[in-house]
């Protein structure tokens, strides 16, 4: 089992070590099966919705990770919280969701107020720290959890496409934690995106980057708020000042990726 801090209830870590081995950088058995790198997602769509939180509060909640929020604002960073719909995936077909923060590059300074924080996510030197990432299939859970050290574990995720709209409800153990609704049917389009992010598991912090294209790409200023539920995590939400409208948020209908293999940080 891991401990996720003082704040977060212990986390079931199952049998993910017995069950996986690394066999090269580019190759691990996970499960029984084999798992190639890069992992490639040739269908998925997505959602997020971004909020400004309390930087401190925020900086509390992933203190085990050793690492520090970007403040966009004086005291203030951001927040996201995801839902994704894999359908065609080297790992399965499954739904997750998530909360990230955009974190600092270990061993960069903290720059200037706001042009700092700006600079630091458009150039690159700033990735998303995921945080949490919940999924509803075992085998993913242990792909994630093992070769790129993501925090997933088996909850219950729902996942709505219809009349414009890409709506994720999550609850966990029975108890609901959050359901928000992005406008979907975008126009947009993205080519070869690289989305750096850090995952943190069993005292070792990876960083993996991936490539995305997509179509269908939708982004609008501030949207709906979120509803919380009555989970552990929804309180933790409550104390970074939801639920409130997002500043910005969106939604991608049609999605390709490929997951490299992650860089591992010396403890």
């Amino acid at each position: 089992m891991t401990q996720r801090g003082s704040i977060w209830p212990i986390v079931e870590e199952g049998d993910t070590n017995s069950l996986c081995e690394k066999k090269s950088d580019s190759l691990y058995h996970i499960n029984d099966h084999d798992v190639s790198l890069p992992v490639k997602v040739r269908k998925a769509a997505n959602a997020f919705a971004s909020f400004l939180v309390n930087a401190k509060a925020a900086n509390a909640w992933i203190k085990e990770s050793g690492l520090e929020v970007v403040e966009i604002f004086p005291g203030k960073a951001i927040m996201q919280i995801v839902g994704v719909d894999y359908q065609d995936n080297d790992l399965g077909d499954y739904n997750e969701a998530g909360i990230s923060f955009y974190v600092r590059e270990p061993g960069t300074k903290k720059g200037l107020p706001i042009i700092g924080g700006l600079r630091a996510i458009m150039g690159g030197t700033a990735s998303s720290y995921i945080h949490l990432l919940p999924v509803d299939q075992e085998f993913t859970m242990h792909a994630g959890r093992y070769i790129w050290g993501y925090p997933k574990w088996i909850a219950d995720i729902d996942i709505i496409q219809k009349d414009g709209y890409f709506e994720t409800r999550f609850s966990d153990k029975g108890q609901h934690v959050f359901t928000f609704r992005t406008k979907g049917g975008g126009k947009g389009s993205m080519e070869n995106q690289r989305q750096p992010s850090f995952g943190y598991r069993c005292g070792t912090l990876y960083k993996t980057v991936g490539v995305a294209n997509a179509s269908g790409v939708k982004f609008s200023l501030g949207g709906e708020k979120p509803l919380l539920g009555d989970h552990p995590i929804a309180d933790e939400l409550r104390k970074l000042g939801l639920p409130k409208k997002p500043l910005f948020s969106g939604s991608v209908d049609n999605m390709v990726m490929d997951f490299e293999a992650p860089r591992i940080y010396p403890k």
